[in-house]
């Protein structure tokens, strides 16, 4: 199933019939920004819906995540810049660490956003009415895409809804 457009902003997901009581969604995914590709397709078995829910989280503070200090910043330099904050490992005191953590989490993407992401690190904000997704997998070189916010809203709202609809079909 594909939602959105590649050359833009997309989601691809297929639903693997892996039978549970609880409505649990297993499948393949990854998202695609700007024809790049974010996530591992062939990851099997993966649970759709523990990105189903970080996604959902992300609709959930999408207005939060207007930040006017990244405007002038490069994706490189976003990236850095969240990276360092929330994940780290530096001379900062643990208050300082806590600060970054309430500070910066919110721009988190889907780093641990579920198996297909295991090997990806990835962040959003938004800046004049663009989605910025800023990405890496492993040691690869970070990579930023500006997305329109209404089509990262509908894409994501799209596929969000087409995983309750297979929710149902799950057991």
């Amino acid at each position: 199933m594909r939602f959105g457009n590649i050359s833009t902003f997309a989601i691809d997901c297929v639903h693997e019939a892996i039978p549970n009581e609880r409505g649990w969604v297993f499948g393949r995914m990854c998202i695609w920004a700007g024809g790049l590709q974010l996530g591992d397709f062939e990851e099997p078995s993966c649970m759709l819906n523990v990105t189903g829910g970080h996604l959902e989280g992300v609709l959930g503070r999408l207005q939060a995540l207007e930040e006017p200090s990244f405007e002038d910043l490069t994706h490189a330099q976003l990236y850095e810049l969240l990276d360092r904050a929330i994940y780290g490992d530096d001379d900062r005191t643990p208050a300082q660490v806590a600060a970054d953590a309430e500070k910066y989490f919110k721009f988190d993407l889907l780093t641990n956003g579920g198996e297909s992401f295991d090997r990806f690190k990835s962040f959003i904000a938004i800046a004049n009415g663009q989605v910025r997704i800023l990405f890496t997998e492993l040691s690869s070189e970070p990579v930023g895409v500006c997305v329109d916010v209404a089509e990262f809203v509908a894409t994501v709202t799209e596929f969000l809804g087409w995983l309750k609809m297979e929710a149902k079909n799950a057991g």
